[in-house]
């Protein structure tokens, strides 16, 4: 099975898992990788969906896997049995839903167990739960597909105080030197740039723009502090 960068990028993070748990599995396609590598002994393919569950089955059954991946139809960790995984990979969706699931869902989590988290959007807002709420990133690394760059987060639970310029930056991107780090930078800057050009346009935003604006520093100060 050859999987896109973005979902190898997750997988690599995976090794020498006795349990994995896949909260919004799609087609199984981590699990499936993860155990026919052997970084996964077991695995629950989960969604919160009907369909998607029909798909990964088909999946795990292609790949004569039904002994080790088991497909469950769950909201998040609700079907999940508390403590009964070592690793649980939340990814593909946005940060605010991650951050969602991971509040109705956290008391199943074991700590000693790992969390991968890749959220599509607001991974600032994923930093920001995971400090305030008992949850310390030990790895955060980026993985390009195409022209898109994604957050990968590794985290478990435990106690971190995070800066609003770690929460914004990506502490663990800007202290390990990420190779991507830099574009990534750029395109923050880019991006919000854009945005706060486009609220100087519109009246009454000026709470709106002086945050993007700080927002803003803090990319131009990083990209800045990692070239010197």
């Amino acid at each position: 099975m050859i999987l896109p960068q973005r979902l190898l990028s997750i997988a690599q993070n995976i090794n020498n898992v006795e349990n994995l748990v896949d909260i919004g599995t799609d087609h199984a396609y981590i699990p499936i990788y993860c155990v026919k590598t052997q970084r996964a002994k077991n695995a629950v393919a989960s969604d919160v969906k009907e369909g998607p569950v029909k798909i990964a089955s088909k999946n795990i059954k292609k790949y004569g896997l039904e002994d080790k991946i088991l497909p469950l139809i769950s909201n998040g960790f609700e079907n999940v049995e508390k403590n009964s995984f070592d690793m649980a990979v939340i990814a593909g969706m946005g940060g605010l839903l991650i951050n969602e699931i991971l509040d109705k869902g956290k008391d199943k989590i074991s700590s000693d167990a790992t969390l991968i988290l890749q959220p599509m959007l607001a991974v600032n807002e994923v930093r920001k739960y995971l400090c305030e709420n008992g949850f310390v990133i030990t790895k955060e690394c980026l993985a390009k597909e195409e022209d898109k760059i994604y957050n990968i987060l590794v985290c478990k639970k435990g106690n971190e105080v995070l800066s609003e310029f770690d929460i914004y930056v990506g502490k663990r991107l800007f202290l390990d030197k990420d190779e991507l780090f830099l574009k990534y930078m750029d395109n923050k800057i880019y991006t919000v740039t854009k945005i706060i050009n486009g609220l100087k346009k519109s009246k009454n935003l000026s709470c709106e723009i002086e945050k993007r604006e700080k927002e803003l520093s803090y990319y131009i100060k990083a990209r800045d502090e990692f070239n010197g």
